[in-house]
């Protein structure tokens, strides 16, 4: 197989991180107007439109060939969890944590996004040459797919309505949704070396750092129930981590609202994003 290298995946990877962002986490309202203090349906949108933190979940692919290719063996899987911020006046910055092929790495950098009056919009950062297309769904969520060469994908993101988090905020019962993929391998490798994953199930917060999790799980077409304790760090700002050592993945989680986390494992060879959302009983 072809070596690839790390700095090739990183620079192709990176309007992928964007663009794949999964459908809108369940719960997100998709019927108020895309421009606050604008008429609903008006159509009436600016640079101002976009303005605060919003969250990206990624599961999809890139490859390093010369585009078009028509085989998914040509293809790496990309996962990606972070926040793009959002200034209203053109200038966008994005933290996120890319996992390419099976290698797991930070990306921070910024760019700028034009939003034409019909709600419709475009991003570039030019550090990594990557251009976007968009559009405003509402004020919470935006629509996106990436222009650049070599990705394919589309998807949403999701404005942060959270401010002031704690370990202790993070407290109860939620459920686990996600997809993923891994590999037993060296990495990294294209698609043809990974097997899926896939879980549904509970993590029970203590308020106090201890996480406990309940899953239904699927791991490389063998479904089976797994059960575990690990351990939580909330950030101030509303970012998190959790590691079970009885898989040795660690994860990380940003909090969208009181109710709802983005979830992405960024462990080496094992990558997925999923959402976890409180239960309502």
């Amino acid at each position: 197989m072809k070596t690839y290298q790390a700095g090739r995946w990183i620079a192709v990877a990176c309007s992928t991180v964007v663009a794949l962002a999964l459908a809108p986490i369940p719960g997100s309202p998709l019927t108020r107007s895309a421009l606050a203090g604008t008429s609903e349906g008006s159509g009436r949108c600016s640079g101002a439109s976009l303005r605060g933190i919003y969250v990206a979940s990624v599961n999809g692919f890139t490859t390093n060939q010369q585009p078009p290719q028509f085989s998914l063996s040509a293809f790496a899987p990309v996962m990606e969890v972070g926040t793009f911020t959002f200034d209203g006046a053109g200038s966008v910055s994005r933290s996120v944590t890319v996992n390419v092929a099976g290698q797991p790495f930070p990306i921070t950098d910024t760019g700028t996004y034009l939003v034409s009056s019909d709600c419709s919009g475009s991003l570039a950062f030019p550090t990594h040459s990557d251009t976007l297309n968009f559009n405003i769904i509402d004020s919470d969520s935006i629509a996106i797919v990436t222009t650049t060469a070599g990705e394919s994908g589309a998807g949403t993101l999701t404005k942060q309505e959270i401010e002031d988090c704690s370990t202790a905020s993070l407290h109860g019962i939620y459920i686990y949704n996600g997809n993923g993929v891994g590999t037993s391998q060296n990495v990294p490798q294209l698609i043809d070396a990974f097997f899926p994953v896939s879980v549904v199930g509970t993590w029970t917060f203590d308020g106090k750092s201890s996480v406990t999790r309940s899953l239904s799980l699927v791991f490389a077409g063998y479904p089976s129930p797994y059960s575990d304790v690990g351990s939580y760090q909330v950030n101030s700002d509303c970012t998190l981590s959790a590691y079970f050592s009885s898989d040795d993945e660690p994860f990380k989680l940003i909090a969208v609202d009181a109710r709802r986390l983005i979830v992405g494992v960024v462990a080496v060879g094992r990558m997925g994003a999923g959402t976890l959302i409180k239960q309502r009983l």
